[in-house]
């Protein structure tokens, strides 16, 4: 007979990242009470989420010395709809509803960057802060700072930090996985850092820097303003919001493995190589059909469709063009980048290059053994052939994704929303992108859509960002049996 879930165990790691982030609360107290806004709020949240993270922590003693698979499963889900909870706090005391708090909250934290917010340019720059702040916690993930500050589960720590990043291979720094999430993290604080003091250079404020920052590297898409990052649109900013766009979208092991190794291990790689190309090819198609269908000049087309394929594919979902009044080849070919996400170990949604490598390559053997039957012939990644289990994890995972996308898309239309719209909020969501077409702009928010829809947006949200299976699993009966 199986063994049950441990629940004080789960519980006991909930309430530290609880704790945890009790703590990081007090950097938007700190923004509140730089400009004069009301601190409340935080001070509140800070109170709330730092007892209920002592109670769980310390009252609920985790006294394994392993794990079971379900209960690393419960542990991750739990964290992140938790911290959705309890990042909600704030939003809440600032005056939106319970629901509408939560929905901005998954949404942050999951790094969808999709907004129930009317009035942005209105709200108390603390409130954005925390908004950005909770995007950027969620990019790497809650998981994976725990893992790099408690270094005591190490051991029991590799399932989680497996269900947290994203693909279907694992690709460890250092033995430790307290010393691999460590060194993420430190990459993660420095690109953000890097790209905060490159924004200021480029005459952004000091605030808005650092907003953009958090949002930029955490592929979440926040932004301080109604017009998302047309504020500070020019040449220059679009070019560099690209480079760490797809810098985020990039494995941070591979970038590490680059960094310390040689350049060579990024150009090997077949994901990142893949995700470059594509998105070239599909950026300079787009720009065709922008010169082709809406008039624009090659200049203002290539703009464009650079930084908005780049956008889509990395799920960061910062907007410089109205691309609903654009024509239906066009969409067709954002639609097809928003399908794609990033690549596997980055802060990017989406099903990941690497799989659809994968994918690919299982469709190319599966007509080859049409002619050879008898024929082994193995799934090759980066020169290693690929054990079986892998490649069937990765076509059930495909095949799962497009049936959420599909019956998400059919419930959304239930609830009278058109075909377009429906679709790409599907896929928005679950890919964590945030941005849609159809009904309503990508410089609008959900506010106006119906309460049940936006429930599925948040379930897609926390299922997306959490590689489906952790919280599928949990709604299954054999999850549950002793």
């Amino acid at each position: 007979m199986a063994q049950g879930i441990n629940f004080k165990s789960v519980f006991s790691i909930v309430g530290k990242i609880l704790f945890l982030l009790a703590l990081v609360q007090f950097i938007p107290l700190a923004i509140a009470l730089y400009y004069g806004e009301s601190f409340q709020p935080f001070l509140i949240s800070i109170f709330i989420s730092g007892i209920v993270g002592l109670i769980f922590g310390y009252y609920t003693k985790d006294t394994q010395n392993e794990w079971t698979v379900r209960e690393s499963y419960a542990i991750v889900a739990f964290s992140w709809l938790f911290c959705a909870v309890f990042c909600a706090v704030p939003f809440m005391l600032f005056g939106l509803s319970p629901f509408d708090a939560f929905f901005e909250a998954m949404s942050g934290v999951t790094t969808t960057g999709a907004s129930i917010l009317t009035d942005i340019d209105s709200c108390p720059q603390s409130f954005l802060f925390w908004r950005s702040l909770t995007q950027w916690l969620g990019g790497l993930g809650v998981v994976a700072l725990f893992l790099a500050i408690i270094p005591k589960v190490n051991m029991r720590g590799r399932q989680l930090y497996r269900m947290e990043f994203s693909g279907p291979t694992e690709d460890k720094i250092r033995p430790k996985i307290s010393s691999t999430a460590k060194i993420l993290w430190f990459f993660y604080i420095g690109a953000t850092i890097l790209l905060a003091i490159i924004l200021f250079a480029l005459d952004f404020s000091v605030y808005d820097a650092v907003v953009f920052a958090l949002s930029t590297m955490s592929s979440g898409g926040f932004a301080p303003y109604n017009s998302s990052i047309l504020p500070y649109l020019n040449l220059k900013t679009e070019i560099v919001i690209i480079i760490f766009m797809l810098l985020a979208g990039t494995n941070f092991a591979l970038i590490y493995k680059a960094a310390t190794k040689g350049v060579k291990n990024l150009i090997k790689d077949e994901e990142f190589r893949t995700y470059l190309l594509f998105f070239a090819i599909i950026s300079v198609i787009l720009a065709v059909i922008l010169v082709r269908d809406m008039g624009y000049d090659w200049t203002t087309s290539l703009r464009y469709s650079f930084f908005q394929i780049g956008s889509l594919m990395t799920t960061t979902s910062y907007v410089i063009a109205d691309y609903n009044v654009w024509s239906d080849a066009a969409k067709i070919i954002l639609f097809l980048a928003m399908f794609t996400g990033g690549c596997s170990g980055s802060t990017s949604g989406g099903p990941t290059f690497v799989r659809w490598i994968i994918l690919f390559r299982y469709a190319r053997r599966d007509i080859f053994k049409f002619m050879h039957p008898h024929a082994v012939k193995p799934i090759k990644y980066n020169g290693r052939s690929l054990n079986e289990d892998v490649v069937h994890s990765t076509i059930s995972f495909m095949i799962l994704y497009f049936l959420i996308f599909v019956v998400s898309t059919v419930l959304l239309g239930i609830l009278e929303l058109d075909l377009i719209t429906a679709a790409t909020t599907s896929i928005s969501t679950l890919g964590n992108l945030g941005t849609v077409f159809g009904m309503i702009s990508p410089f609008d928010s959900f506010a106006d859509f119906p309460i049940l829809a936006r429930l599925i947006m948040i379930i897609n949200m926390w299922v997306g960002r959490l590689e489906l299976y952790t919280v599928i699993l949990l709604f299954t009966r054999e999850f549950w049996k002793n």
